[in-house]
């Protein structure tokens, strides 16, 4: 019983700092980091995210790349009709990614789910087979700040 009254104590007092560092950082997502192995080069930090997105059947977790290189979001053409987009409609633009290989994309726009709120992202919903979703600079990276907290192995999204 004293065992189990310690270790209450010690996850309230945990959670309780926690609480306060969020708010004094402005935190709106922690996350932990992710390695992978890469060949030749060992463990790597990937900086891997998973955030709700607005579909029309609710919200969906999914798994973005924080690029700041990529000058806006991107998701697979397939999330345009996920959520509620019609590529017929929507501006088509010519991008050239990573290597110069040049490919179609459809101006939209998706809705996250950071800190229990809705956020607007502008996105564009590429036909580049194989391509990771990516969250970038336009309306992401320009409107939060992105911090690598490597010692206490969290990626944290903040106002």
């Amino acid at each position: 019983p004293i065992g189990m009254m310690v270790f209450a104590y010690y996850f309230i007092v945990s959670n309780k700092q926690e609480s306060i560092y969020r708010l004094e950082k402005g935190v709106m997502l922690s996350v932990p980091m992710k390695n992978v192995h890469w060949q030749d080069l060992g463990n790597v930090f990937e900086p891997v995210i998973e955030i709700p997105v607005k579909t029309q059947a609710g919200y969906q977790n999914w798994e973005f790349l924080l690029d700041s290189g990529a000058v806006i979001s991107s998701l697979p053409r397939e999330w345009a009709e996920k959520t509620g987009q019609d590529l017929a409609f929507l501006p088509r633009s010519t991008f050239r990614g990573f290597g110069g290989k040049t490919s179609f994309a459809y101006q939209g726009e998706m809705m996250l789910m950071l800190a229990n709120s809705d956020r607007k992202v502008p996105v564009v919903f590429t036909e580049a087979s194989g391509t990771k979703s990516l969250l970038g600079r336009k309306g992401f990276f320009e409107n939060y700040s992105v911090y690598f907290n490597h010692r206490e192995k969290r990626i944290e999204i903040r106002e």
